[in-house]
């Protein structure tokens, strides 16, 4: 980057290109994460139909099946004790579930209707004429299949030379139909089956017929236990869940997927459910891009901290190096007034009043010089995580008019007037003396560099049953924007850094406040005042003792 760029402006560029990384990041996981799901589902889908076009393949097949091998045996009875027969044979096989046989003229014969579970009456005979129509219509046909006949779904076979129909399985139709031509009667045998389009439970309706005006014999078929056999062909499968489920239950045929009637089975509908191989995939993608966001997510932490901590070694590092310089500065300017004026003092001759005056500039000098090392010394105990300090009960109200007394003179050579607002009563703290009025003269002492000429300087101790509070307040220009967030810490000054001519080293609040959180206290600033306006709060004593002194 740019060397010639403002520092803030080099980070703020390095951070708006960090920024475009990270979101350029963040779409590519994310765009990976969809196309992966869009792919996993895709698969499923392409799966989910196979399975389901298997399926249909077996209930197709299955069912087939049973009609031929149902047909095969009502069409294979002797016309010669036919009603034995019939009788028999629902006897013996336990899905049929009744016998019957129809006349055109006479109808159901006595003894063969249908049982009041099947089909009415009326809609079989409708079923019947209408196909006899067709098959009129179509001689040459061997199979017709219609869906939804009279609300019937239906399938009927010639069975004369049919191949899905072999002379070998249909037993006496041949001596059947030899019988029917020698009687002078048309021949042309046709063999059925119907089972209703909306009832699950209905019987399925087998019947033949050797010609259009030969009688027609028929069965009822149970359709339960053939359900009950293609459910169990169709268990559930890492890819796949599939089910049979009759057509009228709830929200099945909402579904367009389940909509398409089965063949062989109209009444009940294929329900199809992806498997877990599939769900364990999307929930393995789905963790995988959550593991990557959050990876990302530690990345852009980290580089945030790092960023940080980078900016505050640089800041305490410009601290240290300005520190030194300025405590050198601060240093050398006292030593150097005591080695010249212990210099001048050394002058033969000198008059005794000069003599008086550079003396009393040494030991000036010297208590400037002392108190700067201990505050040094203070401040690096601090940081050091020295002792705690002990705290004893504190008229806060006498320290704080003995402190302002004894900094007047140095407030009013700064243009400042001293406003005190003290409680008639002692304000009792449990603090260390020696630490608030350091803290205090510290407070005092910055409003002097830093408000001079403002005039009214406040000065007011408020007590509550709980807590003390010192308030100091001057009509300066207040605390500039550049430092507000680093006010406490230490090396900052008036609103400048250590490279500037102002006295002192800018530890003062700093220390201050450090000292003063030792003790239980603390010392705040109160951003919505004019001028600089500090607070500090202390734990008041209780009960109060009647001879408490700083």
């Amino acid at each position: 980057m740019h060397p010639t760029l403002p520092r803030r402006l080099r980070a703020s560029l390095l951070w708006l290109g960090f920024a475009v990384a990270a979101l350029a990041a963040g779409l590519a996981v994310h765009r990976l994460y969809a196309t992966v799901r869009r792919e996993i589902a895709d698969q499923g889908a392409r799966a989910l139909q196979q399975e389901q076009a298997a399926a249909r393949e077996r209930i197709r097949s299955y069912t087939a099946e049973v009609r031929r091998s149902t047909l095969s045996e009502l069409t294979a009875f002797h016309v010669d004790g036919l009603g034995y027969a019939l009788r028999q044979w629902d006897e013996a096989n336990e899905i049929i579930v009744g016998t019957f046989q129809w006349e055109a003229t006479r109808g159901f014969l006595p003894g063969f209707e249908l049982p009041a579970t099947g089909p009415k009456t009326g809609d079989v005979a409708r079923l019947w004429q209408e196909l006899r129509e067709w098959r009129t219509s179509h001689a040459g046909a061997k199979v017709r299949e219609a869906i939804d006949v009279g609300g019937f779904h239906t399938v009927v076979y010639r069975t004369l030379d049919n191949p899905t129909l072999s002379a070998a399985d249909l037993g006496y139709q041949s001596e059947n139909l030899d019988i029917l031509a020698h009687a002078g009667r048309p021949v042309d045998p046709w063999a059925g089956w119907a089972g209703s389009a909306t009832d699950a439970t209905a019987p399925w309706i087998f019947w033949y017929q050797a010609g259009p005006d030969a009688p027609v014999r028929g069965c009822l078929v149970n359709p339960a236990p053939i359900i009950v056999q293609l459910r169990g062909e169709f268990a559930d499968t890492s890819v796949a869940r599939l089910a049979l489920v009759a057509a009228g239950a709830a929200g099945v045929t909402r579904d367009p997927r389940t909509a398409k009637v089965l063949e062989g089975l109209p009444a009940y509908r294929l329900t199809a459910e992806s498997g877990d191989v599939f769900r364990a995939k999307e929930s393995n993608a789905r963790l995988t891009a959550l593991v990557a966001a959050l990876l990302f997510g530690l990345f852009l932490l980290g580089a945030a901290v790092l960023t940080a901590y980078t900016r505050r070694e640089a800041r305490e590092a410009e601290r240290k190096i300005t520190f030194v310089a300025q405590v050198s500065h601060e240093l050398r300017t006292p030593l150097t007034s005591i080695r010249m004026f212990a210099d001048l003092l050394g002058e033969p001759g000198l008059p005794d009043a000069k003599r008086a005056k550079f003396a009393g500039t040494i030991s000036t000098e010297s208590r400037r010089l002392g108190a700067l090392i201990e505050r040094l010394l203070a401040f690096n105990t601090l940081e050091l995580g020295g002792k705690k300090i002990d705290c004893q009960p504190v008229d806060v109200t006498a320290l704080v008019r003995d402190t302002v007394e004894a900094m007047n003179p140095t407030l009013r050579a700064a243009g400042l007037s001293p406003e005190l607002e003290l409680p008639a009563e002692p304000a009792v703290a449990l603090s260390d003396a020696s630490t608030l009025k350091q803290a205090l003269l510290n407070l005092l002492d910055n409003a002097a560099k830093y408000a001079r000429d403002t005039g009214p300087l406040q000065i007011a101790l408020t007590a509550t049953p709980e807590q003390i509070r010192l308030r100091v307040a001057d009509r300066g220009p207040g605390i500039p924007d550049s430092i507000r967030r680093r006010l406490f810490e230490p090396f900052v000054q008036g609103g400048q850094t250590l490279t500037d001519k102002s006295p002192g080293v800018g530890l003062g609040l700093s220390l201050a406040r450090g000292l003063l959180r030792q003790t239980g206290a603390d010392l705040v600033w109160l951003s919505g005042e004019p001028g600089a306006v500090f607070e500090v709060r202390m734990q008041r004593s209780n009960p109060p003792p009647s001879d408490a002194r700083p």
